[in-house]
């Protein structure tokens, strides 16, 4: 074959019995449509048809394999306040049961979440109600849905590298934030960075990291930057890097765990 480009293929033909004629010409199309085929393959990535809601509920089908976790954790905090700053660390149990029970203790704290319900139990024994403001709304539970909930959803570049999605906080919710942008793996569905713009002129990030275990790409690490409102809606930058250890899936945990008494 010569004169090869993009858009054309010259065959040289040479002369043959009647019978191998149609044969012959069949091998061509055959061949013409495989490139045709290999050609779209390579250039139009299969999630460039998908919607907003499609490509979460995607990342919510990976999720939802999930369906009990348990591990200790690592939590850096570190906060810059009037030209200080400085790192503290926290290390943790985490309980979670799909869709929306997480139990955390934390050295002798304990924390009951049930989706928008907190409850605290200090190392006193003391109980408490905790109310988060202007924190997303967590009734649909701790999973991917939480972004169509929380969040009006925009496609704004797809590609066979990434798929990136604008979020604008729905009313009511992340007071503190401007938009939120997703980062989504085409291939694994998989949600592995997230960029803030918050009040004030800041900027955050998060960075998700994931452990295939049993099969099943489990998040067991995020690192980043956001922020925390103080006094006066006074914002102020925060460092934070939380890392799990030891995590286990689906070993069935009991109702019991969760259950705060109160």
């Amino acid at each position: 074959m010569q004169n090869q480009d993009i858009n054309t293929i010259s065959l040289r033909m040479v002369e043959v019995p009647s019978s191998s004629q149609a044969e012959k010409k069949r091998r061509v199309l055959v061949f013409f449509y495989l490139l045709l085929i290999l050609g779209l393959i390579i250039t139009l990535p299969v999630e460039a048809t998908l919607t907003p809601k499609e490509i979460v509920k995607k990342l919510n089908d990976n999720f939802s394999k999930i369906k009990d976790a348990e591990g200790e954790f690592t939590l850096d905090l570190g906060l810059q306040l009037l030209g200080c700053g400085g790192t503290q660390r926290q290390v943790g149990h985490l309980w979670y049961k799909a869709p929306n029970k997480i139990k955390i203790e934390l050295g002798q704290v304990t924390y009951f979440f049930q989706g928008n319900r907190i409850r605290k139990i200090d190392e006193k024994g003391k109980r408490y109600y905790v109310y988060l403001l202007h924190a997303p709304d967590f009734s649909p539970g701790f999973n991917p849905n939480l972004i169509t909930h929380n969040f009006n959803l925009k496609l704004i570049s797809s590609s066979e590298e990434v798929m990136v999605l604008e979020g604008i906080p729905k009313p009511g919710v992340l007071k503190n934030v401007n938009k939120v942008i997703f980062y989504v793996d085409p291939h694994r569905f998989l949600l592995y960075k997230m960029d803030f713009f918050l009040k004030q002129n800041l900027r955050g990030y998060a960075l998700i990291n994931y452990q295939n275990l049993n099969g099943i790409e489990a998040p067991t690490a995020t690192q980043g930057r956001s922020a925390l409102e103080l006094f006066e809606g006074k914002l102020i930058g925060m460092n934070f890097a939380l890392k799990g250890q030891n995590v286990r899936l689906n070993t069935g945990l009991p109702e019991k765990i969760f259950e705060a008494g109160f």
